[in-house]
């Protein structure tokens, strides 16, 4: 992988006093997300291949959970683990991938495991976060009888943040994951509305992630995922 640009490396090094949550808080949960794929593939040198219309690729849906924990020890970050998974499928036409003439059934599959630590900021009807995520992140794309893999961890920059209505249960909130680096750019953006009652909490709203690739692991690639997320979680 290559180096980080001047922003990520900026964020690496800053480090707030005023990092963490007032009181202890472990949270669990996950949901689905509905996403529509747009954009394009393939390896260097071959074929440039349209998800929409030369393979069909049209909405799916997937699921992801997490768990985080807070506390209030200053300097140390708070953890939240996410994992992810997203899959399309459909036909391909003929064409040139990884070197070889190819048609038939056509795949991308793209799971994702991020471990985050982050420091709050603010920590009261406004909740600010920011921190780092380690994103492993494994793909496969698949032409007929030709498979190629991607399997990177890749650094990111992640911000969030949450804006509550005292005595409602309700929040809105966003969050923000993004990397450039000279052969991957790598966004993942939520915005989300949220009610807890008691220890029990639901979440919803769009999710997009965009994901560029420059020959990494012999792929190119610009795509775009977007939609709607449903999703659940407790909070002790």
């Amino acid at each position: 992988m290559s180096k980080f640009t001047a922003p990520a490396v900026l964020a690496l090094t800053l480090v707030s006093i005023n990092a963490n949550a007032d009181s202890l808080g472990l949270y669990i949960g996950g949901g689905v997300w509905d996403h529509e794929p747009v954009g394009s593939f393939g390896t260097v040198g071959d074929s440039v291949i349209d998800v929409e219309t030369d393979l069909g690729f049209s909405g799916e849906t997937d699921s992801y959970f997490y768990a985080a924990f807070e506390h209030f020890v200053p300097l140390v970050p708070n953890l939240r683990i996410e994992s992810a998974s997203m899959g399309h499928a459909g036909t391909a036409g003929s064409f040139t991938f990884n070197g070889v003439a190819v048609s038939g059934n056509s795949s991308i599959d793209m799971d994702t495991t991020d471990t985050i630590l982050y420091w709050r900021l603010l920590d009261n009807w406004v909740n600010l976060d920011w921190g780092i995520n380690l994103r492993k992140l494994d793909s496969d794309f698949t032409i007929g009888t030709e498979s190629v893999l991607v399997s990177e961890t890749v650094p990111m920059l992640y911000l969030a943040a949450q804006f509550d209505m005292p005595f409602t249960g309700l929040s809105i909130g966003a969050d923000v994951n993004r990397i450039s680096l000279s052969d991957v750019s790598y966004q993942d953006v939520r915005f989300r509305a949220l009610y807890e009652m008691g220890v029990i909490g639901f979440e919803a709203g769009i999710r997009s992630t965009t994901l560029e690739l420059k020959n990494l692991d012999n792929v190119n690639a610009d795509l775009e995922f977007k939609g709607v997320m449903l999703g659940a979680f407790l909070h002790f």
